[in-house]
């Protein structure tokens, strides 16, 4: 006999609570407090309410997906059995996919002045092209050494020129009856 759900007596409240909560993803802690359940439950847990993302490394379950599984939970004659088979049919929790590739030793030490004009800077404005994700991301990781080695000429090309204050210093000195604005 499978074992008895700790919060199977608490659905609508849980239901109302995910509906009335700001919250648009819950990682594991929140699934823990939400469904007051342990660490090893709130995973199985996180599995069978299905829909799982996994952002930098955190496992998240969005909203509407917990809202989904506890209806069908509600309206379910046997929980358990509702529970186990929404966890079997998930299969396995998302991994996060890793590109590989080195910054040759020649590039540790980029400057600003060194970037590939694939990367360019205008004021306010930063573009990174490049014919695949790869090529866009590989010019991401140059730039990320670049700014590690050269932060202030960067901040130099992307900051906006100050506002000029001419039209300022003119109508001071004509408030002021000035006719050489000096100031």
């Amino acid at each position: 006999m499978p074992k008895p759900i700790s919060w199977s007596g608490r659905l609508h409240e849980i239901r109302d609570r995910v509906r009335h909560s700001k919250l648009q993803s819950w990682n594991r802690r929140e699934i823990e407090a939400l469904f007051e359940i342990k660490r090893a439950s709130a995973q199985n847990l996180m599995k069978a309410i299905g829909g799982l993302h996994n952002v930098g490394g955190t496992h998240l379950v969005d909203s509407e997906a917990i809202l989904a599984f506890l209806e069908r939970s509600i309206a379910s004659e046997d929980l358990s059995r509702t529970v186990l088979e929404s966890r079997l049919d998930a299969g396995p929790a998302p991994r996060p996919q890793r590109i590989t590739f080195s910054l040759p030793p020649e590039l540790r030490s980029v400057m600003a002045d060194d970037l590939p004009a694939n990367i360019s800077f205008e004021p306010g404005r930063l573009t990174i092209t490049g014919a695949d994700s790869v090529e866009v991301i590989e010019g991401l990781y140059l730039l990320a050494q670049a700014m590690q080695n050269d932060l202030t000429s960067i901040q130099a090309r992307l900051d906006l020129p100050p506002a000029s204050t001419a039209n300022i210093d003119n109508d001071l000195a004509m408030y002021f009856g000035v006719k050489d604005s000096a100031f």
